[in-house]
């Protein structure tokens, strides 16, 4: 388990108070990746949230000729991976490929669950944040398309 670190929380928890980040942080792990490992590919069962603390990761999502890969995207430190791990029953929709050696903080869906128990307001903090994320993601995917196209 990860504990109260005033550092991550400035970087990347700004918007809990301290008693909320620390509830967090708790419930997460620290997981210490290797470049060129692969975190996990398209259609894994999917059972967690990632958030990348320091390195790089790339995307890579099928070309649609076989099974040929493409990256769509580079994540740098503070980017949430693989959120739909935090609901039931799902799979990646991608691949994700370590870049660079890197620090993620990996929160279970169980642990998740129990904070949604315990500290609702907590849970509702962590999904607004990570809608927001997807949102500018969703947004600037979505601009990139539009210069191809």
């Amino acid at each position: 388990m990860a504990e109260y670190n005033s550092q991550l929380h400035e970087d990347f928890f700004p918007f809990l108070d301290k008693s909320e980040a620390t509830a967090l942080m708790t419930a997460m792990e620290i997981s210490e990746i290797r470049a060129g490992t692969i975190l996990y590919k398209i259609n894994d069962s999917a059972d967690c949230l990632y958030v990348l603390v320091s390195g790089k990761i790339a995307v890579q999502k099928k070309t649609g000729f076989g099974d040929r890969m493409q990256v769509v995207a580079l994540l740098d430190p503070g980017a949430p991976l693989g959120e739909s791990g935090l609901l039931d029953t799902q799979y990646r929709g991608a691949t994700l490929m370590v870049v660079v050696d890197s620090r993620l903080l990996v929160l279970s869906r169980r642990a998740f669950a129990e904070i949604t128990t315990l500290t609702p307001i907590l849970a509702v903090k962590v999904l607004t944040w990570l809608m927001t994320r997807l949102s500018l993601r969703l947004k600037k995917s979505s601009e990139r398309l539009a210069h191809v196209l």
